[in-house]
């Protein structure tokens, strides 16, 4: 079945590079012509052949006198035909030419007849700069007479009747109509948009101009995106959008664990927003960011209402690339990066400082020391401590009187487990062309990535993408389109097979243990080859290194994988049902196909000396065994979209409307096998083993969707705005008479600035709108079952009859009746503004959303009900926010060449506060109303005592055992009593008590609201300008506040070190330097005291000394040229830069990619979301934590006609 499966990868893998085979074989050979990239500014007809045959190699020879060779033109031709070039060479010369392969032949065409000049219209369109504009639509107005303009800016028109009205259109300029009285050659001028104004939004199910969109919408583009050195979707939509947050979960190089949310959390229990690209569900992880074309975020109700129960946490509309008309083009890209730790790693190697250090935690608080070394070993660490390497004369492992080993070493362990530097390497492929019939987008990938895992333990993520679009013009009436994406994914790794609890095959993985009990004296093999497992009593508790999963790093034999295969195959058709094309009837259906196999196999760590070392054995324990385990896991999915659009005007009046159907249905079964005595090392099957079957789980979940929705939209003269949409959604996740609800919304705007009375003000302030919106969701996010009582079975760990484990049967806890939708209301203000002739673009919103009927604990009941109390719609949520974004553009002239810039901010925060909850006691461990969530609850401290008088007056005085019992519990010569470098916890109540009081916000005793956890001011920031081909940006992205606290115990080993467990495995060099001392009385940590980050430590409870500040920012910065020179970087803050220049085609292309960041001087050992920190020292503290920063070095090129 493995063998099977891999084929299957295999054949995926194959199937791409032959679409692209058969995709460029079938293209006539035209398509295939060579590009021509040429810029020449005010030069002779003359000087433009010459400098065409010197850098294309073409041979032009003039054979009439007619042909004017000293007119002076500009060439602006980049990936043109040679068509194209000598149209801008010879423009406004009636020239004929002859092309015989690099031979051009130019004579004076033949005066033409005043017959075939009749009617005919001619000109030519450029921008207010004077440039061509290639590609503009030209329209007679109310007509079907049109056509678009040369590269050259020219046009022509046959059979125009006069007077007409010609309307000229062109993406980024503003449409123009110009009245024409005569055949004269006209000039026409078109202005640039500001995209703020005329940009085209994606909605639900269609398309609006920026200008009459009511609701909160926000738009990034693909260009920002595709500007960001990620290789996943959900990290480079980090910061795009002010309402918009993603957090990473982990630093796996899968990619997949991340949360979403658009304006904070909508529900105390679950809401992600609904994820669409190209109009079906999907995950970000997913899709290839150079896929994409553009990205809406749908905020409030109003914009999201159409889309019904799924989009109450709001909807990010994803539209990826589709084919363009005209001859093949091909792009290509590549991009190399190293991803490393930025923060620091620079641990204790030296085997002597590790157990000096970490005895001085342990003894204070046991009373023995963590490693059992002699006096005499001791001297020889000390006389090891510099020894980087092993010296012949002062060996790191030695026989003791026993015969036994002791180690002596310096290694360095985490160099060993894991890669300071890990590599990754991309490549994208693209094709697109057509023609007015038909076109076409394809696209692959290549992604490879290294993870942090060494050694035995080595990671490797392979992924491929593909995506094919094909739109198609069956009949006038009739056109067709077929999407289908790809994606698979291969991620093997060695070693133990949880790596981080995330894989749900054990909570505690190995990044846990590894943590633990592993000193820099010992080293991964013995001197007579066995794998080192054990300390020989070194340390106290003789435990296996790492818990027992350290010998897996040199094992080696360990292999794990997880394989995804996942594609989306959707049909659509839209059908013209009327002349003038006012009524479109909409169609689709999709088809979502997800396989999903993990396959673990683990063996016993070989060849290692026993607890003893009195034999040589393969190590196991509860944990390592030999075993192999299979998860199975698929998922389909149908889709149903059937609608009508329908849009009209009337003189001033403009009136469209959707109204249509969703259906969707989902099944998904995963089965899980585990089973003993495999009976090979070589064939991973579960047909393999032959012992106990230790794991037998399957599960088979279905659900079901329906929804009829309808929206309406009218303007009047483009001034007065409204829109009206709702949605009549059924869920089988609620029983039947609970399963459908109606959600209505409803928004309107007013464009102040289209009014008389704004007419003095539109010289400065050309755009004003008001917006306003109203309207509810429905939230389905709860189990599958959630209103069904289950049945369960099992197996207990003993027997009854001596020979069989015994099998037991439970229910499930008890469900309220009438459980149905939680309820989301959006209320919204919003302005839109646009200044100087719209280069200034100011958008406001303040919103409020009120959660309302959510699934909590509805009761408190005694502890004889024997069973959990059932939820219940009983719980509200109320969350005030606000987004303000501001960006201005601008172009001028710069040394004879167009100069033009944009820069851009953004910022939004919000406030979620509880306004219902069954907490009539107000306990401060549960919600309650008036809550704000996240908030941390936390005690006070004063300082670190100064003196032991001043401990000990405390210690008379005030009861600390809540938060000092750990120092009262200390077994060594330290004392089990208060003394200079403890922590002072203020009595802020006055009872000599430092406790939480009752535990209620009426009597929190000396607790108080220290912090929060959740993200306040997420803000970003962008400039760029694109000059003489050259294209510079750059983005910072942040959050303004955001607080944490280490959690207790060994779970914030990297910050608490041996305060939480003395023989912490990685303890940072500059550590101690930090540590309360008779010589260091200012420190930052109190007196050395191990187990105290534990609970009932003062380290352990919640205060607001050790309270972090999680404030980051990201900067990244590109410089392109465009015209195929070698790129630049421009260096943002202290990041070094690496700049690799690639010689591609005709031309050299390279740019490289950068992060530069900084944290808030209190953020310590902390993992934020993405790969966004670099550590800094502050106040001698270096920020520590698995923070990672990238540096991509790209290489790319443009395949055009060639």
């Amino acid at each position: 079945m493995k063998k099977l499966y891999n084929r299957t990868a295999l054949f995926h893998a194959r199937a791409i590079v032959g679409l692209f085979a058969l995709c460029l074989l079938a293209l006539p050979s035209p398509a295939l012509a060579q590009a021509i990239d040429l810029k020449l500014t005010n030069v002779t007809v003359k000087e433009a052949i010459e400098a065409l045959n010197q850098r294309e190699n073409y041979s032009v020879a003039i054979k009439s006198a007619g042909v004017d060779m000293q007119r002076r033109v500009s060439i602006s031709a980049q990936n043109a035909s040679i068509d194209e070039v000598l149209a801008q060479i010879f423009a406004d010369q009636d020239i004929s030419y002859t092309i015989t392969g690099k031979s051009i032949s130019v004579t004076k065409a033949a005066p033409k007849s005043l017959a075939a000049d009749k009617n005919q219209l001619k000109g030519v369109v450029k921008d207010n700069l004077g440039l061509p504009v290639p590609g503009a639509t030209i329209i007679v107005d109310g007509t079907n007479n049109g056509t678009t303009t040369m590269s050259n800016g020219d046009f022509s028109l046959e059979n125009v009747k006069l007077p007409a009205k010609l309307v000229i259109s062109f993406i980024g300029y503003q449409p123009r109509t110009v009245e024409v009285n005569s055949y004269a050659a006209i000039d026409i001028t078109l202005v640039e948009s500001s995209a703020a104004i005329d940009e085209v939004v994606v909605v639900g199910y269609g398309q609006q101009k920026r200008v009459n969109v009511t609701g909160a919408v926000g738009t990034i583009s693909g260009k920002d995106l595709n500007n960001r050195p990620v290789t996943n979707t959900a990290a480079a939509l980090q910061g795009a959008d002010p309402s918009l947050l993603l957090t990473l979960g982990s630093g796996s190089i899968e990619g997949k664990n991340y949360d979403v949310k658009i304006r904070g959390a909508v529900s105390l229990n679950s809401g992600s927003p609904l994820v669409l690209v190209d109009g079906i569900e999907a995950s970000l992880a997913q899709v290839n960011p150079n896929d994409i074309e553009s990205v809406s975020v749908l905020k409030d109700a109003s914009a999201c209402s159409i889309y019904g129960a799924k989009a109450s946490a709001g909807v990010v509309l994803i539209t990826t690339k589709s084919g363009k008309a005209g001859t093949l083009k091909v792009n290509y890209n590549g991009r190399y990066g190293v991803s490393w730790n930025t923060t620091s790693t620079d641990f204790i190697t030296s085997g002597y400082d590790y157990v000096k250090l970490t005895n001085e935690f342990c003894y204070p608080s046991k009373g023995y020391v963590g490693w059992n070394y002699t006096d005499e070993e001791m001297q020889m660490l000390y006389d090891r401590r510099n020894d980087k390497t092993e010296h012949p004369d002062r060996p790191w492992v030695i026989t003791d009187s026993n015969g036994k080993y002791r180690y002596l070493g310096n290694f360095d362990w985490y160099d060993y487990m894991f890669k300071r530097s890990r590599p990754e390497t991309e490549h994208n492929i693209s094709l697109t062309g057509g023609n007015d019939k038909i076109n076409y987008y394809v696209s692959g990938r290549y992604l490879y990535r290294e993870g942090l895992f060494n050694h035995g333990a080595e990671d490797i993520y392979n992924g491929y993408s593909f995506r094919t679009k094909i739109a198609a013009e069956v009949t006038p009436w009739m056109h067709y389109s077929n999407n289908i994406s790809m994606e698979v994914t291969d991620y093997k790794y060695g070693g133990y097979w949880e790596q981080d609890g995330s894989e749900e095959l054990n909570s505690n993985g190995i990044l846990f243990n590894v943590a633990n009990n592993i000193s820099p004296t010992f080293v991964p093999v013995n001197p007579d080859g066995t794998t080192f497992v054990y300390s020989n009593g070194i340390q106290f508790a003789n435990s296996p290194i790492a818990s027992g999963r350290g010998g897996v790093f040199a094992d080696g034999r360990n292999k794990n994988s997880r394989k995804n295969n996942y594609y989306i195959i959707t049909n659509r058709v839209t059908f013209d049902l009327t002349r003038n094309k006012d009524l479109k009837l909409n169609a689709d259906y999709t088809y979502r196909r997800r396989d999903n196999l993990g396959a673990y196999r683990s063996y016993p760590t070989a060849n290692t000396w026993n607890a003893t070392q009195t034999a040589v054995v393969d190590f196991t324990n509860g944990s390592i065994y030999d075993f192999y385990q299979e998860d199975r896991y698929y998922y389909n999915g149908h889709v149903v979209n059937a609608y009508l659009d329908y849009g009209h005007s009337w003189g001033k009046h403009n009136f469209s409307a959707v109204a249509g159907g969703n259906f969707e249905d989902f099944r998904s079964s995963k089965l899980s096998v585990r089973q003993k005595g495999s009976l090979s090392e070589k064939l991973s099957f579960i047909n393999m083993a032959q012992g106990e079957i230790e794991r037998c789980v399957e599960s088979n979940t279905a659900y079901r969707t329906l929804g009829y929705f309808a929206r309406a939209n009218y303007d009047y003269a483009g001034k007065y705005l409204f829109e009206v949409s709702a949605r009549y959604d059924g869920s089988s996740r609620f029983a039947a008479n609970d399963r459908w609800g109606f959600f209505p919304s409803a928004s309107a705007g007013w464009r102040i600035s289209e009014e008389k009375f704004w007419e003095p003000m539109r010289n400065w302030w050309d755009n004003a709108k008001v917006r306003f919106s109203y309207g509810s969701l429905g939230n389905q996010q709860v189990s599958n079952y959630y209103y069904i009582e289950t049945i369960s079975t099992g197996q207990l760990g003993y027997t009854f009859n001596g020979t069989e484990k015994a099998n037991y049967a439970s229910a499930s806890n008890p469900i309220s009746d009438g459980l149905t939708w939680e309820t989301v209301v959006t209320y919204n203000l919003g302005f839109d503004l646009g200044f100087l002739k719209n280069r200034l673009n100011v958008t406001a919103d303040l919103y409020i959303r009120d959660t309302k009927d959510m699934l909590t604990t509805s009761l408190t009941l005694p502890d004889v009900f024997g069973a959990k109390t059932p939820k219940a719609n009983c719980a509200n949520l109320r969350t005030k926010g606000w987004e303000i974004t501001l960006s201005w553009q601008d172009e001028f002239q710069l040394a004879g060449s167009p100069f033009s810039y944009n820069v851009s901010a953004s910022v939004g925060d919000y406030i979620t506060k509880i306004t219902k909850y069954h907490n009539p006691d107000r306990l401060i461990s549960d919600h309650y109303v008036g809550k704000t969530l996240g908030e941390i609850w936390g005690y006070h401290v004063e300082g670190l005592f100064k003196t032991d008088r001043e401990a000990a007056e405390y210690q008379a005085r005030i009861d600390d055992k809540a938060v000092n019992n750990r120092v009262y519990q200390c077994k060594g010569p330290a004392g089990n009593y208060l003394r200079a470098g403890d922590v002072r916890f203020a009595d802020l109540d006055g009872d000599n008590v430092i406790s939480e009081g009752s535990g209620t916000v009426d009597d929190p005793g000396d607790k108080r609201i220290i912090g929060n956890s959740l993200p306040r001011y997420n803000y970003s920031f962008r400039v760029g300008f694109n000059w003489m081909g050259f294209d510079v940006s750059a983005f910072f992205q942040g959050i303004g506040r955001r607080d944490w606290y280490p959690a207790a115990g060994q779970a914030s080993y990297d910050f608490w070190g041996p305060y939480a467990f003395p023989p912490t495995s990685f303890i940072h060099k500059d550590f101690y330097s930090e540590c309360w001392s008779e010589d260091n009385r200012n420190a930052y940590f109190p007196r050395p005291r191990g187990y105290n980050a534990y609970a009932g430590g003062s380290l352990g409870e919640k205060n607001d000394r050790y309270l972090q500040n999680l404030a980051y920012h990201l900067g990244i910065a590109r410089l392109v040229d465009g015209g195929r020179n070698a790129h630049q970087t421009v260096p943002v803050e202290r990041a070094v830069i690496l700049l690799l220049l690639v010689k591609l085609g005709v031309g050299k292309h390279a740019e490289a990619d950068f992060l530069g960041g900084k944290t808030d001087k209190s953020c310590r050992g902390v993992q934020l979301e993405q790969r966004v920190t670099f550590g800094k020292l502050q106040r001698g503290i270096v920020h520590r934590g698995p923070h990672i920063g990238v540096v991509c070095l790209v290489h790319g090129g443009h395949l055009v006609d060639e």
